[in-house]
């Protein structure tokens, strides 16, 4: 009887490596072999699974829908493996890379402190960090191409296992000399009149948590500007074509300097979570990293350094 395919460890950490960089030269000098053997590798796992993984162009190569489906399970064996070479060894310490999805606005903010803290604890663990908005993150992480990721709002917890890090108000971010937001907070409604410039797209959990409490009260935002970082958000405000709404940790540098103010709109808090996939083993290396994040993002509140955020 014939048995399946003969996969080794060797093709699936080849494997992983180009869909990682998303090309064969590259994955080729990382790997530090020839080019032509990565490639010879690949077709014979392609061979083997009788699976198609990658399109290749003129760019590199990318994922098919079944080396999407691959590469996640296929991490899952390296760890698993390298846990078993460790134990066997008595080795100590966890190692290897750690992939951390963030949004733009959060990347300086948490991602900074967790991979110093991770450095000086953990010296044989390597991080990526990758920048982009919830959805983005979410479609990500069920390709496989980050571990963990910063979730906003509710998330999707049938798919992801989410653990809270905190709550933050959303607040209205405005000019500090615009005298037509006198008071420490702002009610909702009053929101409607004021021409805005808002951040990232509008699916956004931060434009959903908007929406969802405009809607019942009939109301809408007027939207003067869409833009996709907080950067070009904060220029903007500070030019004065309108305020902005975000969190008070967006404009932290900001309002310290006296630019900026950031006024809590009553009512109106998105939570933040640390999220991972939930039919995903988690590797020594991420338990750690998990550990830092939340031990970075309590330290950041008790300091005061995130503004207005609650730890959960």
């Amino acid at each position: 009887m014939r048995g399946g395919p003969a996969l080794e460890l060797r093709q699936l950490r080849y494997f992983v490596a180009v869909a990682r960089q998303q090309h064969f030269g590259r994955a080729a000098e990382l790997l530090n072999i020839a080019q032509p053997a990565l490639s010879r590798q690949v077709q014979q796992l392609e061979g083997e699974l009788g699976l198609r993984l990658f399109d290749r162009h003129t760019r590199g190569a990318s994922l098919t829908p079944d080396g999407q489906r691959l590469l996640a399970r296929a991490e899952q064996l390296l760890a698993d493996a390298e846990m078993l070479r460790r134990d066997s060894r008595g080795e100590g310490g966890p190692q290897g890379m750690v992939s951390l999805g963030v949004s733009p606005a959060m990347a300086e903010l948490l991602a900074v402190p967790v991979v110093l803290v991770c450095a000086r604890r953990f010296p044989d663990i390597r991080m990526r960090i990758v920048s982009g908005f919830s959805t983005q993150l979410r479609d990500w992480a069920l390709e496989g191409r980050i571990d963990l990721l910063v979730v906003t709002g509710a998330g999707d917890p049938a798919r992801f296992a989410l653990s809270p890090l905190l709550q933050e108000p959303l607040c209205l971010v405005c000019r500090a000399d615009d005298r037509r937001f006198p008071g420490p907070e702002i009610a909702l409604p009053a929101l409607a009149a004021v021409p805005l410039v808002l951040t990232g797209p509008p699916e956004s959990a931060l434009q959903r948590a908007l929406n969802e409490a405009l809607t019942p009260l009939g109301l809408t935002l007027d939207v003067l500007a869409q833009v996709d970082t907080a950067g070009v958000s904060k220029r903007l405000v500070l030019g004065g074509l309108g305020p902005t709404i975000d969190t008070a940790a967006m404009a932290r540098a900001e309002i310290a300097q006296g630019l900026l103010k950031a006024l809590p709109i009553r009512g109106l808090t998105i939570h933040r979570s640390l999220g991972r996939l939930r039919d995903r083993q988690v590797s020594p290396a991420a338990a750690a990293v998990i550990e830092v994040m939340t031990e970075c993002a309590r330290d950041l509140v008790s300091t005061q350094l995130w503004p207005g955020a609650v730890a959960t």
